[in-house]
């Protein structure tokens, strides 16, 4: 099965979806989870903080914190439409030269990349089937804080999610989106050594901040 692929994502998130995440963005700024995330860090960041943003999309965080203090970010994104419009917007914005652009998967970019300070994965883990895999590379990466959101196990989103994915098996777009058990998610970060510094919710999604207990 080629759920969640790169083809899979490359599909999901093209440049029709790319164009309006970016007009919505310069219109209205970051989305609700992403201004939850930026809550949770400021404050915990030191000076000339690096940022490995992992499927940041257009880059909303990574923007938002160049804006305001971070210092060097690489934006790992599987979608070229997103890429794309994420550096348009480094572009517009002054930041070119702050981050570094790589086109595909963790996976497989993972053994190139830097450690970083900070570590991000908004609204990400739920594209992902395998969590576990996810959670650890993006963990290893993190040299101080790790932060990321994800849907609420609920009945509700549970009912919302499993009708979406019905569409999109309908429609054979080989995209699906996952709710991970946020326990099991909460006891692999605590073994990796992290513990939860922020935590906010919404309706649908929670949010978490985790720092290294070493520099907690």
């Amino acid at each position: 099965m080629d759920c969640c692929s790169t083809e899979a994502l490359e599909r999901q998130f093209g440049p029709k979806v790319a164009a309006a995440e970016l007009r919505r963005y310069r219109r209205r700024g970051p989305g609700r989870t992403t201004r939850l995330l930026l809550e949770g860090v400021r404050g915990h960041l030191p000076p000339d903080t690096s940022l490995l943003d992992i499927g940041g999309g257009i880059g909303a965080l990574h923007h938002e914190l160049l804006a305001s203090g971070v210092a060097r970010a690489w934006a790992v994104e599987p979608s070229a439409a997103f890429l794309d419009a994420d550096e348009a917007e480094a572009r517009r914005r002054g930041h070119a030269g702050r981050v570094e652009f790589i086109h595909g998967d963790i996976r497989a970019a993972a053994a190139a990349l830097p450690s970083a300070d900070l570590v991000t994965l908004d609204r990400v883990v739920c594209c992902d089937p395998d969590y576990e895999d996810l959670l650890r590379l993006s963990l290893g990466k993190a040299r101080r804080l790790f932060a990321y959101s994800y849907p609420r196990d609920r009945l509700a989103v549970r009912a919302v999610v499993a009708t979406q994915n019905a569409l999109r098996r309908a429609r054979r777009t080989g995209f699906q989106v996952f709710i991970h058990a946020p326990d099991r998610m909460t006891a692999l970060i605590r073994a990796m050594g992290f513990r939860a510094v922020f935590q906010a919710r919404t309706l649908v999604w929670k949010v978490e901040v985790c720092a290294r207990e070493a520099a907690a």
